[in-house]
């Protein structure tokens, strides 16, 4: 359900200072511990811990670690880079954290996380001698930033470029650069992690059907809708369908606040989102 309840959920934590405890701000301190508390440990000759927190494909499937699962993304080195990719884990993960609520957002970052581990777990069984090992959290924050063009494809971030441009483009540029270096896996773990960000949001928006019978019951409704009034004129017109048309019918107004901020919504807009927001809240009460 879109961020838009007063639920809780679509709260942060606390406050450290002035700063919103938000999940991605949560993350972004514990990766950055993580990051300090390993170079520190190498540098004084102590344990190599990175060693027993990144993913390795051998010690899982040979030596059952699983922890490694969901540890590896702790193993980050210093650079430049990780000071980027914090920023934009805390930017744009809690604008995603707070349209989708803390707890799809933390079902989102978790599957994200465990799902390369998986995907390698199952092409190492299967090829035996072929060997992954992952570590740091980059795919997994770009898969973030995935999730935050999903929602705002046409939020204009760098330059005016819209969302959804910058996207393609990285897609593009690191792809190109895992192929050239032949790294095949780690491109399919890519591309799956973008996927899976994208398909979760549409799905969580009402835009994703995964059973044929609802296509199926979706297409023949759709044939039979006639033009409607204009929501202005009607706003109640497009609320008594499924939660799904609901959203539909406030796409445009979400297209509008993520170009122009929430305060460009005439009264009637407003009203109306209110309006789209109660209904999703009656039925998922229901």
């Amino acid at each position: 359900m879109p961020g838009y309840s007063d639920s809780n959920d679509y709260q942060p934590f606390g406050y450290l200072g002035r700063i919103p405890l938000y999940v991605s701000t949560i993350l972004v301190i514990v990766y950055s511990a993580a990051m300090v508390a390993l170079v520190l440990c190498r540098a004084g000759g102590g344990p190599d811990f990175g060693g027993m927190l990144l993913y390795d494909s051998l010690d899982v499937r040979v030596g059952y670690q699983f922890w490694r699962f969901f540890t590896y993304p702790l193993v980050n080195g210093p650079s430049i880079w990780f000071v980027v990719e914090m920023y934009l884990l805390y930017s744009f993960g809690r604008e995603v954290e707070r349209f989708i609520g803390r707890t799809s957002y933390g079902m989102l970052y978790g599957c994200l996380v465990a799902l390369g581990p998986c995907i390698a777990t199952a092409v190492t069984t299967l090829v035996p001698h072929y060997l992954i090992d992952l570590s740091g959290s980059q795919t997994v924050d770009f898969a973030v930033f995935i999730a935050f063009c999903a929602i705002y494809p046409n939020a204009e971030i760098l330059f005016t470029f819209k969302a959804k441009w910058i996207a393609a483009i990285l897609i593009a540029v690191s792809s190109l650069q895992m192929l050239a270096g032949r790294a095949i896996p780690e491109l399919l773990l890519f591309w799956a992690a973008c996927a899976a960000a994208f398909l979760f949001i549409k799905y969580l928006r009402g835009h994703l059907r995964f059973s044929l019978g609802d296509y199926m019951r979706q297409r023949r409704s759709r044939r039979s809708l006639r033009p409607l009034p204009r929501p202005e004129a009607a706003p109640r017109a497009r609320l008594g369908a499924g939660s799904g048309d609901v959203i539909e019918s406030i796409d445009p107004l979400l297209d509008k606040i993520a170009k122009h901020g929430i305060g460009s919504l005439t009264e009637a807009e407003r009203a109306r989102l209110e309006e789209a927001r109660t209904e999703l809240l009656k039925k998922q009460e229901r």
